[in-house]
């Protein structure tokens, strides 16, 4: 009579839930390990641009639409918003399931930046008044 090899009993369903997580992990850790985006950031390209628009709105909650380039550099952009003390940038493709760009803060990011649409930002100095920024759902 042969004897059953237990192991395999373990071992089938430990790799079918890591292949299962894997999609998970690729879709949500892995953006936040490496970020192609702050790649692409060139400064005077991006101080260009900032010094055609009109001033930053001052007003707390502000979210203005304005008129920017849909490459900054390298940088694709979706999307550009005046907001209280400086303007955010949307990169096209963002990694993962958030939404990601480059903000100009002279002053720093403030705390009320976030707002239905752009929720829980957090800014990574890039270069002087110039940060990374990453919003999560």
């Amino acid at each position: 009579m042969r004897r059953a090899n237990w192991w395999w009993i373990v071992a089938i369903p430990v790799i079918s839930v890591t292949l299962m997580a894997l999609p998970a992990v690729l879709i949500v850790i892995v953006p936040w390990l490496w970020n192609p985006f702050a790649m692409c950031f060139e400064r005077a390209s991006f101080d260009e641009v900032v010094a055609t628009l009109p001033p930053p709105p001052t007003e707390p909650g502000a979210f203005d639409s304005v008129d920017a380039p849909d490459k900054i550099g390298s940088c694709r952009i979706s999307s550009s918003y005046g907001v209280e003390g400086g303007y955010i940038f949307y990169a096209t493709d963002s990694p993962g399931l958030d939404d990601s760009g480059w903000g100009y803060f002279p002053n720093g990011p403030g705390d009320g930046l976030g707002n239905g649409e752009w929720e829980g930002p957090r800014f990574d100095r890039v270069d002087g008044p110039w940060y990374h920024w990453r919003a999560s759902w």
